[in-house]
């Protein structure tokens, strides 16, 4: 068993999360405060270690009301500051790494882990493993809010269930890929179905929801 997962992201009309020089800033107060509304309706919010490390964001409920959900990332080197915000401001943070750079890290996990850090180690970092070891900890629901490799480790995997995505009228022409990764050959490249479109209330964005068939 496995939560049900759902990937939202805002991008530009050509695919991008960020510009080239790591710009991110693209949703209009009516989109944020869509995805503080989904982050109401869900267990835990997980998110790349680049986008913890570049970012830094708190992952907290602003612009809605509810309870906060629980925070996870992913790190293969756990290569993590512990002053960064997801490890100092409330609520709890899960952090997903492998045995091999736990070994090497202790260090630094231990400091993780005197700040209230949750370290739950693997053999391999996949993402139906993850997300099975989340729903063995009571997680029911995951919003995934990237960033690219790790939204496209969850695709590939066949790990989702939805996908809600926000198209801002910004054209960056190269950047970080909403889908960062190896890419599927063209046969072999998922079918969603589209099961919601509608102009924001900004009447500048587009919000698409689709669901995996």
């Amino acid at each position: 068993m496995r939560p049900y997962i759902i990937i939202f992201s805002t991008i530009t009309i050509d695919g991008r999360i960020a510009s080239k020089d790591y710009y991110s800033e693209l949703s209009c107060p009516y989109d944020k405060m869509r995805l503080h509304i989904l982050r109401t309706e869900v267990d835990a919010v997980l998110v790349g270690s680049n986008t913890v490390r570049i970012d830094n964001p708190k992952l907290l409920i602003k612009y809605a009301k509810g309870r906060n959900p629980v925070r996870v990332t992913i790190s293969e080197s756990l290569n993590l500051d512990p002053n960064l915000n997801i490890f100092n401001v409330p609520p709890d943070t899960i952090v997903y790494t492998t045995y091999q750079a736990y070994a090497k890290n202790k260090d630094k996990a231990n400091e993780l882990k005197k700040k209230g850090v949750k370290i739950r180690v693997l053999e391999k970092l996949s993402s139906c493993i993850i997300a099975e070891d989340l729903y063995n900890l009571g997680v029911k629901r995951i919003l995934i809010e990237g960033g690219g490799r790790t939204i496209w480790n969850f695709i590939k995997d066949n790990c989702f269930d939805e996908i809600r995505i926000t198209i801002s009228p910004k054209i960056f022409g190269n950047g970080v890929s909403v889908v960062n990764g190896e890419g599927f050959k063209g046969i072999e490249a998922p079918e969603l179905r589209l099961v919601d479109c509608k102009i924001c209330e900004c009447k500048k964005e587009v919000h698409l929801r689709y669901m995996r068939l």
